[in-house]
């Protein structure tokens, strides 16, 4: 039964490659994806699926990194690579795109890498990847696990394949994850821990935006339009076109989600008559009434700590949403759409505390984010307000980070500020 499994697996992975090149974000490494050059051996082989798992294994390879292990760190996206070439810079972390989970080719890649260690972050489930690490005996594990119900319904077709082959554990961030978790993977393999991303939050020493000053002058007010995904685009352009009517004096920054986006965008704005530029191009400072296109990956964060108000995005249509929690570290108070299945782990109090704004579709959005930049809160209060939420919260990174030394056989560390000679 198995051989059948993985047989149509190969067979469907076999017909969808070819076609795989069209999509622009698998377009990037696709080479690396195939064909895999290192015949090395890793301690540790940990896999971010995008920008945040990417962050996520950063922050606990920084910290490992002192322990002299050879680390494999491999991600799906170009934003995801981007992020740990920039943060590990160390000879003996290899940072490669995730191969394709042919069967074929996930077996070469286990021979070639042969791992003592398999951590998948957050929502991993790849059949190949891990029918491996069960056939050649190398832990898998999963940190931070989350599994939307969409994706349970999917994966509970194929009950009979987990319950042969599955992670020796997986680690959930919340009661509800860990119940589906149980249905497909047996209540002996799935444990509780705390979220990692709260531990990426830190309000005390927030990044400073001092050189975004000199092209957003802070004489204008400013809006922040975040993670902005390709299914609620119209949505936003209709805002767009209502606050600048509106705020005659407003400067817009957005960040597509996707960098791929920035076409439709210039189109888009193009046709409203809405001046934009981008900021990779921008030596002066913005003028108002423009709308600054974001093509230079890492400055989300700096635009919300000065930002006059906020809209995270992926949350109008339902994507998921994406998170919100980075502009309330700055005291900003957030819009956001309805749609929030990502962040169900986030529990009802930071909502009835008024730390977050929920608005129902486009139409509200624009009058909420008026409001908001023409009567501004208090943002001191604001996060103080969420810093007594968010250290009920943390923890996770040292539980992770715990969980991987002792399936290394290593004695856990004490962890209190990552070593920057590791970075």
């Amino acid at each position: 039964m198995t051989r059948m499994i993985l047989s149509m697996y190969e067979i469907a992975w076999a017909m969808a490659i070819p076609g795989l090149i069209a999509f622009s974000r698998l377009r990037e490494g696709w080479k690396e994806r195939l064909i895999l050059k290192e015949k090395d051996g890793f301690d540790l082989w940990i896999h971010g699926a995008s920008v945040g798992e990417a962050h996520m294994a950063a922050d606990i390879i920084s910290d490992i990194c002192t322990y002299n292990l050879n680390i494999l760190a491999t991600t799906n996206t170009a934003q995801g690579k981007e992020i740990l070439r920039n943060r590990l810079k160390r000879e003996d972390i290899t940072i490669r795109y995730f191969p394709f989970d042919m069967p074929s080719i996930m077996a070469k890649a286990f021979l070639r890498w042969r791992p003592r260690l398999a951590v998948l972050l957050e929502t991993e489930l790849w059949p190949s990847f891990i029918y491996e690490c069960n056939k050649n005996d190398i832990p898998v594990i999963i940190i931070n696990g989350r599994l939307s119900k969409s994706s349970f319904r999917t994966y509970i077709k194929f009950k009979a394949f987990w319950k042969r082959f599955s992670p020796h554990m997986v680690y959930a961030i919340s009661e509800e994850d860990a119940s589906r978790y149980t249905r497909l993977f047996g209540r002996e393999k799935v444990a509780l821990m705390n979220n990692i991303k709260f531990d990426r939050i830190n309000t005390a020493t927030n990044t400073t935006a001092h050189h975004l000053r000199e092209i957003i002058p802070d004489k204008y007010p400013f809006l922040v339009l975040g993670s902005i995904r390709r299914e609620e685009e119209q949505d936003i352009l209709s805002t767009i076109e209502v606050l600048i009517e509106v705020l005659p004096d407003i400067v817009i920054g957005l960040f597509p989600r996707h960098i791929e986006r920035l076409d439709w965008w210039k189109r888009g704005l193009d046709k409203k008559g809405i001046r934009w530029l981008l900021r990779s191009q921008m030596h002066t400072p913005a003028s108002p009434k423009s709308v600054v296109l974001w093509d230079r990956f890492g400055e989300l964060e700096r635009a919300y700590s000065i930002g006059d108000a906020a809209f995270v995005g992926g949350s109008l249509r339902p994507c998921g949403g994406h998170n919100f929690l980075e502009p309330l570290s700055y005291g900003l108070i957030p819009c956001v759409g309805p749609f929030l299945q990502n962040f169900k782990w986030i529990d009802e109090q930071l909502f009835e505390m008024g730390l977050v704004t929920v608005v129902k579709d486009w139409k509200e959005l624009a009058k909420k984010l008026t409001y908001q930049i023409l009567e501004p809160s208090d943002r001191d209060k604001a996060k103080k307000r969420f810093e007594s939420y968010i250290q009920t919260q943390k923890g996770g990174k040292k539980q992770a980070l715990d969980i991987i030394l002792r399936y290394l056989r290593l004695k856990p560390m004490e962890v209190k500020t990552v070593n920057k000679n590791c970075i």
